[in-house]
């Protein structure tokens, strides 16, 4: 799968729409070149990467909490 396909299964979540990260219709619209600038895209796109690299899930957590303990 490339990383465009992987992040389309991931934000075929209704749950982006429900809480206000994405508006209804915008998923289609949302590009791996383009993706918005906040944390929970951030985590997406290192969760993606990790898994098109082969990373140990172990090496993909510690960057993921990496940002995650960052401030902002």
């Amino acid at each position: 799968m490339t990383r465009e396909e992987i992040l389309k299964s991931f934000l075929a979540d209704n749950l982006f729409v429900e809480m206000g990260y994405l508006k209804e219709g915008e998923v289609d619209s949302v590009r791996w070149a383009n993706l918005p600038s906040n944390k929970i895209f951030q985590v997406i796109e290192i969760a993606i990467d990790g898994v098109v690299k082969n990373e140990s899930q172990n090496v993909t957590e510690k960057k993921i909490n990496q940002l995650l303990n960052q401030h902002p």
